[in-house]
């Protein structure tokens, strides 16, 4: 692969709150191609109101998304996984595989509350990780407990939970608060990923080329390629426990 990862997107569509049809989905991929982002890893909402579509339908959106990927470009690779609200529920039902992981592999991408409390985030992020997951919190900026001390993100860090950041709060695209606090994290090497979190052609749109040379310039070229490419690289090829025996 090279190019961008973008390692949470809502493209898949009719499923949720993202792409509403194929032809939204065609433009959303024209965009993030154009964009330089040469693999997304879908990341449908499994959401009390949002969206919970099964596994198969799921699975039946992809193949769409993975085919007008390759009109595009036989290399612009799609993966599947989904972006879960947490919920007392959500083990058992990745467990039943009711509900989709990152690839198929041991990654689960998780969102909260904005406005839970970092009580609360920390016990149900350990839930997950003593079921034996590897834990990405998406867009940590959000979170206000965790945006207003960074303290917490760095004991979300030593944890093990790997902080998933989106490119626009980057730029400022999510306010001055958001690109303070995500440029904090950078600064302290505590971002393992970046995603669009893109859900529309425009307000939200698949893009990842102007928080990526911003990052190269203030971090450096190894550091952008590692948050935009290295890391979710390497989650998409570790295999899940189940299938090394």
């Amino acid at each position: 692969m090279d190019g961008y990862i973008d390692m949470h997107c809502h493209i898949l569509p009719g499923v949720d709150d993202g792409a509403q049809d194929i032809e939204e989905m065609k433009a959303m991929l024209q965009i993030a191609y154009n964009d330089g982002i040469r693999c997304i890893i879908a990341t449908p909402h499994h959401h009390p109101r949002r969206g919970k579509e099964s596994p198969e339908v799921l699975r039946r959106q992809a193949t769409i998304l993975r085919d007008a990927a390759h009109a595009i470009d036989e290399k612009f690779r799609i993966y599947l996984g989904t972006e879960i609200y947490f919920g007392q529920d959500v083990i058992y039902k990745i467990k039943d595989k009711q509900i989709l992981t990152m690839n198929n592999r041991d990654y689960v991408l998780i969102e909260l509350s904005p406005s839970d409390t970092y009580d609360y985030i920390r016990q149900s992020l350990q839930k997950l990780q003593f079921a034996g997951y590897q834990v990405i919190l998406a867009h940590v900026e959000r979170y206000n407990c965790i945006a207003e001390n960074i303290e917490l993100a760095e004991q979300l860090w030593d944890m093990g939970i790997h902080l998933q950041i989106n490119a626009g709060s980057i730029i400022g695209e999510s306010g001055r608060r958001s690109k303070k606090f995500v440029k904090s994290l950078m600064d302290e090497e505590l971002v393992f990923g970046v995603g669009t979190d893109a859900h529309d052609t425009v307000r939200r749109a698949p893009r990842m080329k102007k928080a990526a040379a911003y990052v190269s310039k203030k971090y450096g070229e190894d550091y952008m390629r590692r948050i935009f490419f290295g890391n979710a690289k390497e989650m998409l090829k570790k295999i899940r426990k189940d299938e090394s025996r």
